[in-house]
């Protein structure tokens, strides 16, 4: 733990001893930047049975969905530092090598911090609020059974181009069971996705 705190001090402590302008953008504005693209969501978890054992949800591959949302940025006076807030429809989920296949939509509310490295390259850390809509297995709904808060850890990278076309790569894992019963039941749904987006400022 000293060394990872004493890496990231190092890190802070580069980046504010090169701190050029790597944003696009001057100190104190807004930009707001619809983003389309896709996602993608996969079940981790475990279930422990009466006799102790433990066994991984590990049957199953991604599902592949659409993400629709918006952001705003704010760029603060550190020039190499912004804010930003989202809501976004993600379609999640998992499926099972049995063919059954369970889709978790939500809208969540990612709130990031930017740290520009290069000119218009962004690395992106933060919380993700979101809010379960819907729960479907096969069709049939099991949105009762889920919590319908999560939060998640999202990590991520983007690049935007001179025009204001940005590309955006994100992963997110869920710190909160999607399960709302069973103590030996852990559900996980993590996500991520791939957005192409148009960012402009506000005056």
């Amino acid at each position: 733990m000293r060394k990872m705190m004493m890496i990231a001090v190092m890190a802070v402590l580069c980046l504010t001893a090169n701190a050029q302008d790597r944003m696009r953008h001057s100190a104190g504005s807004v930009t707001f930047q619809p983003m389309i693209g896709f996602s993608s969501g996969y079940l981790r978890g475990e279930y422990t049975s009466d006799n102790g054992a433990t066994v991984k949800y590990d049957n199953n591959k991604s599902r592949t969905g659409i993400t629709i949302g918006a952001e705003a940025e704010y760029y603060t006076s550190t020039p190499w530092l912004s804010i930003s807030a989202a809501v976004i429809y993600q379609q999640l989920g998992w499926e099972l090598k049995s063919n059954y296949d369970a889709k978790v939509d939500y809208v969540n509310i990612p709130i990031l911090a930017n740290f520009y490295v290069a000119k218009g390259f962004a690395l992106k850390i933060g919380l993700q609020p979101g809010f379960v809509v819907s729960a479907k297995a096969d069709g049939v709904s099991f949105k009762n059974e889920c919590n319908t808060f999560n939060l998640a850890l999202p990590v991520g990278l983007s690049y935007e181009f001179k025009n204001g076309i940005t590309l955006d790569l994100r992963g997110a894992a869920s710190m909160t069971k999607l399960n709302k019963n069973g103590n030996n039941i852990k559900w996980y749904n993590d996500g991520g996705m791939l957005t192409i987006g148009y960012k402009f400022s506000l005056e």
